[in-house]
This record gives C-alpha cells, sequence and structure tokens, in this order.
C-alpha cells in the first residue's frame, strides 16, 4: 500500500507541474536569438567586432553635467551606428566569420569607445538614402556609411567635417564612346555637351544619382538596384557611361580584368565628394564631439584607412593614379 501511495504522489506531483507549464530550454543554436535586445530581432542581428567597446563608469555629478542627447546616448549604453545592409568593401562588409568590419565598422567602433559606451550597428537600410533617412528619424544616432554629405540631404540631417574626400568618375564604354564622334574637347566635355544621345548609369538611393542629372542634364539617367547590376549595363552596352565614386570604378576595372579593353576610366578631378559622419538634427552637441573627435585623431583616422589601402584624399588619389 506504501509503494501504491507513494506513485500516486509522484503522479500528483508531476500533474501539478505540467498543469503550471515548466520553461523549456532554448533550442540548440538558438542563443543568439535569445540573447538579443528587445529592440533587435534575429534578422537584424549583426556580431559586434571581437574587441568592442563597453560602457565606461561615469561619476554621477559629471553625468548631471552633460547635455540632455549626450547623457541620453550614455544611459542607453550603446551608440547607435546606421550601415547601409550591403558590403562595400573595404569601408563595412562581413568578414568570412561572419564579423562585420571594415573602415568605417572601426571608425564607429572607436568613435563609441571614446564616447564611453558599447556599438551597435543598425544595417536594415535598403539603400544610401534610407541610411540617411534612420538618422533623421532618430532610428539610429550616426551614420557611418561611406556616406556622401549632400545639399540635399543635409537639409534633414547633419554632417561632420568629411574624413574622406573622393573624386567623382565615369567607366565609359570605348564602342559606345566611339559612336559619338569627334570633338575639339575630350570625351568628358562630349559626354557633357550630349550633343549625341548618351545613357549614364547610377545606382538607385545614391548621392550620384543626384550628382549625374546636374552634372549630364542632357543625358538620359538609368537606375540600378546595385552596382554589379550597373557595370553589366556597361559592358553590354546598354549605357554609354556608369558615374560613381573613383574607388568603386577602379575596383570594377580591377575586379574584371579581361573586361579592362571595353572600358575608359575617367577621373573627374574637379568633381569631389565629401564623406562624412552623419549626425541627427537633434544631436548639435553630438556633432560638435564628432567634429573635435576628427580633428583631434587625425593621424588615427589616417592609419586606419590607410590599414584598408584608401587614400585619405583626393591630392593623395591623383598622386595614385600618376
Amino acid at each position: 500500500m506504501r509503494k501504491i501511495a507513494a506513485a500516486m504522489s509522484v503522479f500528483v506531483l508531476l500533474w501539478v507541474l505540467a498543469s503550471c507549464g515548466i520553461p523549456e530550454r532554448p533550442a540548440a543554436g538558438n542563443d543568439a536569438a535569445a540573447s538579443l535586445p528587445p529592440s533587435a530581432s534575429a534578422e537584424e542581428a549583426i556580431e559586434a567586432p571581437a574587441d568592442a567597446p563597453k560602457k565606461v563608469a561615469v561619476a554621477p555629478e559629471e553625468l548631471a553635467q552633460y547635455a540632455p542627447e549626450m547623457r541620453q546616448i550614455y544611459d542607453r549604453g550603446v551608440l547607435r551606428v546606421a550601415v547601409y545592409s550591403q558590403d562595400r568593401e573595404p569601408f563595412f562588409y562581413t568578414n568570412e566569420d561572419g564579423v562585420l568590419t571594415g573602415s568605417d565598422v572601426e571608425l564607429a567602433t572607436d568613435l563609441a569607445a571614446q564616447f564611453g559606451v558599447g556599438v551597435e550597428f543598425v544595417r536594415t537600410a535598403q539603400s544610401f538614402d534610407q541610411v540617411v533617412d534612420q538618422v533623421a528619424s532618430g532610428e539610429a544616432d550616426i551614420a557611418v556609411s561611406k556616406l556622401s554629405a549632400t545639399l540635399s540631404r543635409a537639409k534633414k540631417t547633419l554632417f561632420s567635417q568629411p574624413y574622406l574626400t573622393l573624386r567623382q568618375g565615369l567607366l565609359v564604354n570605348r564602342l559606345k564612346a566611339a559612336r559619338l564622334g569627334k570633338t575639339d574637347g575630350s570625351l568628358l566635355d562630349t559626354i557633357r555637351q550630349g550633343r549625341t544621345p548618351i545613357q549614364i548609369g547610377a545606382v538607385a538611393g545614391t548621392s550620384y544619382v543626384r550628382f549625374a542629372g546636374e552634372l549630364f542634364p542632357h543625358a538620359e539617367l538609368k537606375t540600378f538596384q546595385t552596382a554589379q547590376d550597373m557595370l553589366e549595363a556597361v559592358l553590354k552596352g546598354d549605357v554609354t557611361a556608369i558615374f560613381y565614386d573613383e574607388l568603386q570604378l577602379k575596383s570594377m576595372v580591377e575586379s574584371n580584368p579581361t573586361h579592362s579593353i571595353e572600358l575608359q576610366l575617367i577621373i573627374m578631378n574637379d568633381q569631389i565628394d565629401p564623406i562624412s559622419v552623419a549626425v541627427s538634427p537633434d544631436h548639435v552637441q553630438l556633432l560638435n564631439w564628432v567634429n573635435l573627435y576628427l580633428q583631434t585623431n587625425e593621424s588615427k583616422v589616417s592609419e586606419l584607412l590607410g590599414k584598408y589601402g584608401i587614400p585619405r584624399n583626393a591630392a593623395a588619389l591623383a598622386q595614385d593614379a600618376g
């Protein structure tokens, strides 16, 4: 009887526990999703660099003197940095280990470290214009994303002083260019004059769509979703030329050596592309802080860019190009 009573007690205990519900252990492979902050989803999570900065303790009396916007970032514990969702080596890309890396990633990480907080990368924007929108709306505090500072973008967000200056350029289909006919000027002059129908390609959602409209008003502008789509279009002759920054265009040529004879690279020394940090329009104090960081860390920024093979200004790029 005692055995029967004991068995009944165990049965009743199990029935009670089952009714109350026992928390299940996470399934294997779900650790990352389980550890995400409430604002992030598994799809948005990005593995931070191994040496990601941590929040540094600040005395209450010192914190009380922070500007409200700066105190808000410190209280949150992380600097939210918007980065375009598609890789742009060597500025930002996911390496073989699945870790976000690149010159802009390291720059943003050091900004957060010197601020005294951690870093959180927001990588959901489907275009560079959307990166700006994320900063303008307050979804991110700043953007470090090979971002061109333009007059139109400056109407809705703040920009730091440039930490990199690129030149604009064209990659021209030689066969299409030959059909334009000879003029007294250069090929670039011929394209700008637009006496013969010309098609110029640019990546949608980038500053180069607006730049192209301003520089080549007589050309037919065609936009493409990716740089690769744009490259394929100029190789096929679907457009006369494609328009982008010199680093991107040089990378295209170097990555396609068998097609180099079909293409002509034109660098426009009189057209620069300032690359800056975008800052939320409500964070004027943060903008001042970022500018001071860039001024006082000039050699560090130059060294960082050099680590990834990026000359810092157009003058250096011009020397490199010969």
